[in-house]
C-alpha cells in the first residue's frame, strides 16, 4: 500500500545534537600539509567545501583532488572521521572507488586528497548522448555491482547510489570505466563480512534512488544500495525515470508503492531479460538481491554481441519526444530536518 508522509510536516522541530566541540587537532597537521602542492584555482566546491587540484610530494609528485572541508559545516565529526579514517584505508585500493587516499587536519578545516577524476558524471553522459545500449548497460553495470559486492563485503553502505556519483576516469573513459564517488553519507559498519542484516534506521539518501526502506523506518542493509543501482539501470536502458514526481516527499511516496512500468517507446527493443534484472534490483528488500548475487542474473550472463564503443555509445533509433532528461537530486543528509523527521515514522511495504 502507499503511504502518505505529508503529516510528518506538522508539530515541532527535533534539535541538532550538539557537536560544538573541537575535536583534537593533529599535532602533526602542519608539516603533513607541506606534503602537498595546492594548485591555485577550484575544480569543484560546495556551501562549505573546495576542490584543488593537488601534487603529492611525497608520493613523487602524484596529482590528486584535495578537498578542503570547513569544520564548521561537519555536524556529526565522530561519523565523518570514521568514514575518512576507518572506512577509506579499507577500499581505497580499489580502482573504481574513489575513496580518501589520505587525510590530515588543521584547527578549522579537514582535508582528505581523492583520486583526480576529468571524465565527468554517468548522468552527463547520458544526457548528452541519450540512452544506452543493453550491451553498454551490461558492461556497466557489471562494474556497478561488483564495486557495491567490494564495499559491501568491507562492512560499508554507501546509501547515496545514483548517477551523479558515477564518474568517468578520463574524458576518453570507455563506457564502463565508472568510478564511485561522495561517501559523504556512507555508513561504515563495525564487521567487515558478507552478512546483511539490514538493521540500519538512520535516514539518508536521494529521492528516487534511495531504496524506500530507507525512508520507511522498517530497517534496511547493505541491499539498499542495489535499489539505486536499478534505477540507474532503468535510467540507462531508457533515458527515462521510473518516477513521473519532482516534488520530493510525492517522490518518497511513488518510490515506496514500488509500481515499477516499462513503457513502450522508452524501452522500445529493450530486452525482457533486461526489464527482468530492473525488477530484480528494484524488488522489496526481502527479495532484492545482495549485489554478489545480482552479478549471476541471467541477463549478465548473456554474451557481448558488440564490443565497439563507438557503437555502444550511440543512441538508440528512438523519436526525440519520447527521451527526458534525467535530472539530479538533492541528497537528504541524516541531519537534515526531512531525515530527523521520517526517522520517526515506521510504514509497511509492499512484500
Amino acid at each position: 500500500m502507499p503511504f502518505d508522509i505529508h503529516h510528518l510536516f506538522s508539530g515541532g522541530h527535533s534539535h541538532h545534537k550538539d557537536h560544538s566541540a573541537q575535536h583534537e587537532v593533529n599535532p602533526h597537521s602542519k608539516e603533513r600539509k607541506k606534503e602537498f602542492t595546492l594548485d591555485d584555482d577550484v575544480i569543484g566546491k560546495g556551501g562549505y567545501s573546495k576542490v584543488y587540484k593537488a601534487h603529492w610530494k611525497a608520493r613523487g609528485g602524484m596529482l590528486v583532488a584535495m578537498k578542503v572541508v570547513k569544520k564548521e559545516a561537519v555536524k556529526d565529526r565522530e561519523a565523518y572521521l570514521r568514514i575518512v579514517a576507518t572506512g577509506f584505508p579499507r577500499i581505497n585500493t580499489h580502482p573504481n572507488i574513489c575513496a580518501g587516499l589520505d587525510w590530515f587536519e588543521s584547527t578549522n578545516k579537514y582535508y582528505v586528497a581523492f583520486p583526480l577524476l576529468t571524465g565527468g558524471e554517468l548522468l552527463e553522459r547520458l544526457n548528452t548522448r541519450g540512452r544506452f545500449t543493453e550491451d553498454a548497460v551490461k558492461k556497466v553495470m557489471k562494474v556497478m555491482l561488483e564495486t557495491l559486492a567490494y564495499i559491501h563485503s568491507h562492512g560499508i553502505i554507501h546509501r547515496d547510489i545514483k548517477p551523479d556519483n558515477w564518474l568517468y576516469r578520463t574524458p576518453d573513459s570507455e563506457v564502463d570505466d565508472i568510478v564511485l564517488i561522495d561517501f559523504g553519507i556512507s555508513k561504515v559498519l563495525d564487521q567487515e563480512s558478507e552478512e546483511d542484516k539490514r538493521d540500519q534506521f538512520e535516514v539518508g539518501g536521494t529521492p528516487g534512488y534511495a531504496a524506500p526502506e530507507v525512508f520507511c523506518g522498517v530497517g534496511y542493509g547493505k541491499n539498499s544500495d542495489l535499489f539505486g543501482a536499478g534505477v540507474i539501470a532503468y535510467n540507462l536502458l531508457s533515458s527515462w525515470s521510473p518516477w513521473e514526481s519532482r516534488d520530493t516527499v510525492a517522490l518518497i511516496q511513488e518510490t515506496s508503492t514500488l509500481n515499477i512500468s516499462f513503457p513502450d517507446g522508452p524501452f522500445e527493443g529493450v530486452s525482457e531479460q533486461a526489464k527482468n534484472f530492473v525488477r530484480a534490483l528494484m524488488a522489496p528488500p526481502a527479495r532484492r538481491p545482495s549485489a554478489k548475487k545480482a552479478l549471476q542474473h541471467k541477463w549478465l550472463a548473456l554474451p557481448i554481441e558488440n564490443d565497439d564503443q563507438d557503437h555502444i555509445l550511440e543512441p538508440h533509433e528512438v523519436v526525440e519526444s519520447d527521451l527526458q532528461t534525467i535530472h539530479a537530486h538533492e541528497t537528504i543528509k541524516p541531519d537534515d530536518d526531512l531525515a530527523r523527521q521520517m526517522s520517526r515514522y515506521s510504514v509497511d511495504l509492499p512484500a
